[in-house]
This record gives C-alpha cells, sequence and structure tokens, in this order.
C-alpha cells in the first residue's frame, strides 16, 4: 500500500485570500492507505479536526520529491554564495 501524507487545512480564522501552502495548510500525519480519501478517513482518527478544517491527502512520494528537489535547489544557491 502506498504512503500519503495528510494535511490539515483551515481553522476558525480562515481568510478567504488564504490558499494551500498558506498558514492555514499544515503536515499532520504521513499515513499508509489505498487512497487519498482513506488516508484521511485514518487521520481523522489520530489528529483533531476543529469547526472549520478539513484534512486532504497527497502520495508520500511525490511530497518527498518536491522537498527533495527544494532542498537541492537551496544547497546550489548556498554554494554560489559562498566565496
Amino acid at each position: 500500500m502506498p504512503e500519503y501524507v495528510v494535511y490539515r487545512h483551515g481553522g476558525e480564522k480562515v481568510v478567504p485570500e488564504e490558499t494551500a501552502g498558506s498558514a492555514n495548510e499544515r503536515c499532520v500525519l504521513r499515513v499508509v492507505a489505498d487512497s487519498a480519501e482513506e488516508a484521511c478517513r485514518r487521520a481523522a482518527q489520530e489528529v483533531p479536526v476543529g469547526p472549520g478544517q478539513w484534512l486532504s491527502a497527497e502520495p508520500a512520494d511525490e511530497v518527498d520529491a518536491h522537498v527533495n528537489a527544494v532542498g537541492m535547489r537551496q544547497e546550489a544557491v548556498e554554494r554560489a554564495q559562498t566565496p
């Protein structure tokens, strides 16, 4: 079964202009599941979801690839700035 990264979105003070990737989106759990929907159901049993909040899930391999690519770009920038 694949692994998913689950995010909690929203909150009581959600500002409409804020979208995915904002302070109103938090990675809360990694879950092994057959689908993103199942990952969200499993996560809802383990993490609190308050009023105005909801969960979403993305395949962990895609999230990890993105994080690694960002990290590699950051390392390249730091190396380029080193005298």
